[in-house]
């Protein structure tokens, strides 16, 4: 009997363990997140996710916004997500600070496109460690971090040059999952990344509506804080 029962569970603990492994694959021919739930039930979200990256990257952002929000049926996209995209949405003459705080706070994922760009870039370094310390404050994994090419050499040089939020991205680098792209399974694994429940589909007027409707004043903290 107790062979039995000790064979039995090495089985199921196998095959828990494969699909573990397999599970993007597994999303991506069946479209279910096998032992994720959706962590964001009743929070007052604005956006499934705020795509952050730097003006050389653009081209790359608008494919992965474009992607997420209309999808391409022959590739497996879902589509239809909420999306926030600083270099389109945030509005003329805000206060940026104000408006990256405000689509962490009420993003389901923030990306960050992380390239040599991204590295050098003040406002983009802002961004990924403000979503990091985040994550760390309230014990959530929503900062999808896509690695482009070169980003190694890059960090390399930025740390000779002591550029400023560098040693941070080396750490998550160290310690989280991160997606490389251009890797053949680099979408699918962002895809799983993503949100579980998407956000009901809006009009661009509501992402200037989101923002000009920020109850902020200039008293009120930034989540500014090293982590």
């Amino acid at each position: 009997m107790v062979p039995t029962v000790a064979g039995a569970v090495i089985l199921v603990s196998a095959c828990f363990l494969i699909i573990y492994r397999c599970r993007v694959k597994v999303f991506a021919k069946f479209n279910v997140h096998p032992f994720d739930i959706d962590e964001c039930n009743n929070e007052d979200m604005a956006f499934d996710a705020f795509v952050c990256c730097a003006w050389p990257d653009d081209a790359l952002a608008q494919e992965v916004v474009g992607r997420l929000e209309g999808g391409k049926a022959e590739e497996g996209d879902r589509g239809g997500y909420r999306v926030c995209y600083h270099a389109r949405d945030f509005p003329l003459g805000a206060v940026i600070l104000r408006c990256i705080q405000q689509s962490i706070e009420r993003s389901k994922r923030v990306i960050c496109l992380l390239s040599d760009a991204f590295l050098r870039s003040e406002f983009c370094m802002l961004e990924f460690r403000t979503a990091w310390q985040w994550n760390i404050q309230h014990g959530r994994h929503r900062l999808i971090v896509v690695k482009c090419s070169g980003v190694d050499e890059a960090l390399a040089a930025a740390e000779r040059d002591a550029v400023a939020g560098v040693e941070d991205v080396r750490m998550f680098l160290s310690t989280y999952v991160y997606i490389e792209h251009g890797s053949d399974d680099w979408w699918q694994k962002l895809l799983y990344a993503m949100p579980i429940n998407r956000l009901p589909a809006v009009d661009f007027d509501f992402h200037q509506q989101f923002f000009a409707g920020a109850d902020y004043n200039d008293d009120q903290e930034v989540l500014l804080v090293d982590v």
